[in-house]
């Protein structure tokens, strides 16, 4: 079964009025937001630290840091947000240090690669993030079939995200920070036969935290994806999954292997002709609420923690599924048929 456009052309006005409904509140969204980021003072007080990636306020810092901005370095073409926070996911080694300018600099490592991918949050007096130092290997994709490969450890790079207006030389602290090596790592740079392969900061590069940047692209979805059903993806969003006709569009690792959805299945429908899973880190409530006003007409079915919407458009059917995971954000399923389902379905 193929799906073209024109399946969906009839489908067009009602989601054209959606589209630009969703751009109103995205403008909204956008004219509400702080000019300045969400302050840790409550961490700069002295006493232990919890770990740095699962603290709802560094989380919610980082986030407001980094939005859905993506990029290749910890991970391949992943969310900077969840790089960082693996970067700092070690609770041991997670430490605070007070800079003679009154900042300070909270760090800690991946402990699962020993240290070689690192963060640290560069923090004003406030509290607020002005930069964050992510020590990486520029990995990314490579091969047949596709695997992970990142710099050697000699070709480590110092990647700082920082906030418009930054000087390079406020960052002095974070490159001080960057080449003092964990234990482990230091034991192998220290040694006299394996030092040549240890880790170095090879290079260091600056980038623009770019927080208001979409989640997704158009090259992340099904190719047959219709441009008219495109507001029923949420644009401050990430995708995770995507799939067409049965087959996986994305991510890269999966692409052109067959999807099995057993729910389709157990619940009676008609297989899914198109598929895309998203994240959200926006509220629970406020994602059903946009789903609910963009979407009249649909049957809404929630609770606490879980919402259905169910709806028709022209000669289709569509179904979004809503599931509030905590601090892992708000999963979004949605799922199209290019028929019409019966409404038991």
């Amino acid at each position: 079964m193929h799906i073209t456009l024109s399946n969906y052309r009839s489908l067009g006005g009602a989601l054209l009025v959606a589209a630009s409904f969703l751009s109103q509140i995205a403008s909204a969204s956008a004219a509400q937001a702080p000019a300045s980021g969400k302050s840790l003072s409550s961490l700069l007080a002295g006493g232990p630290l919890p770990r740095l990636s699962e603290d709802p306020q560094v989380r919610a810092a980082l986030f407001d840091f980094f939005g859905y901005a993506r990029g290749n370095y910890t991970e391949d073409d992943e969310l900077l947000l969840e790089q960082a926070l693996e970067a700092i996911s070690e609770k041991r080694d997670a430490t605070r240090t007070l800079l003679p300018d009154g900042r300070q600099l909270l760090a800690s490592m991946n402990d699962r690669m020993q240290g070689r991918e690192r963060g640290a949050m560069l923090l004003d007096k406030r509290g607020a993030i002005i930069a964050f130092g992510l020590v990486n290997g520029h990995c990314r994709l490579d091969g047949q079939p596709l695997a992970k490969v990142c710099n050697p450890d000699p070709n480590a790079v110092l990647t700082v995200f920082h906030r418009k207006g930054m000087l390079v030389g406020e960052a002095a602290p974070l490159l001080a920070w960057a080449r003092q090596l964990p234990p482990m790592l230091a034991l192998i740079a220290g040694d006299k036969e394996t030092g040549a392969a240890g880790q170095k900061i090879a290079s260091v590069e600056y980038v623009l935290a770019q927080p208001a940047l979409p989640g997704w692209n158009r090259a992340q979805l099904p190719p047959a994806f219709p441009p008219a059903l495109l507001p029923l993806l949420l644009e401050k969003s990430t995708v995770l999954t995507s799939a067409g006709a049965g087959v996986f569009a994305y991510p890269l690792t999966l692409k052109g292997k067959k999807q099995n959805n057993v729910l389709d299945h157990a619940e009676g429908r008609p297989p899914r002709d198109l598929e895309v899973a998203l994240r959200s880190y926006a509220s629970f409530d406020s994602v059903v609420e946009r789903y609910r006003q963009m979407a009249k007409g649909a049957r809404l079915q929630r609770n606490e923690r879980t919402a259905y919407l169910d709806g028709n458009l022209g000669l289709g059917s569509y179904r979004v599924y809503i599931r509030n995971t905590g601090a892992d954000g708000v999963m979004i399923d949605v799922a199209l048929w290019q028929r019409r389902l019966a409404a038991s379905r």
